[in-house]
């Protein structure tokens, strides 16, 4: 019965650790698939450390918009981010937003947007919004969990973006989920 009892304890204990790190696998993580220049529908995943300062979900301080950093810079790393996701969305609660849709006066970004910092042949290129013309770079942002300072934001982005040499590329499938610090 001693045996039995003990095995019964460790078997419960490993539970409830495995339990515990399920959780906790896929908070500050990204996922997408993207398509155009070098990419041909590729999935894209992206581990953001939480304790490096800029990831995560943050309100700015009139606390009108939510803005959502997620990189793969570690600490204490010198170099920056290889691959990251920038959101700016026009509320601080879930929703959905249109890239392009207004975000209240007052505030710096004058619209809902997403960007994202790729490697593509050895280099980093940013793609977002086409400041121009925004009709050719549509998108939607949807916070499908937006919880209290410590908890989670979560939620889903599409849409077409563009490099600085004008070439497109498509989003799809786009999936974050951030620790809220702010």
């Amino acid at each position: 019965m001693k045996k039995k009892f003990k095995l019964m304890s460790a078997v419960m204990i490993l539970l409830s650790i495995s339990c515990s790190v399920w959780a906790q696998v896929g908070k500050n993580q990204v996922t997408y698939t993207i398509d155009g220049g070098t990419f041909h529908h590729q999935l894209i995943t992206i581990n953001a450390d939480p304790k490096v300062m800029e990831n995560g979900a943050f309100t700015n301080t009139v606390g009108n918009y939510l803005e959502i950093n997620l990189g793969d810079k570690a600490m204490n790393i010198k170099n920056g981010t290889k691959w990251g996701l920038n959101i700016v969305f026009n509320k601080v609660s879930t929703g959905a937003a249109k890239v392009n849709d207004p975000i209240p006066k007052g505030v710096l970004d004058h619209q809902v947007y997403f960007n994202l910092e790729v490697q593509a042949n050895g280099e980093t290129k940013f793609l977002g919004i086409d400041l121009q013309k925004p009709a050719k770079t549509p998108g939607t942002i949807t916070i499908t969990r937006f919880g209290s300072v410590g908890g989670t934001v979560e939620g889903d982005f599409q849409g077409t973006v563009i490099d600085a040499a004008g070439i497109k590329y498509t989003i799809t499938g786009g999936h974050f989920v951030a620790s809220r610090k702010s």
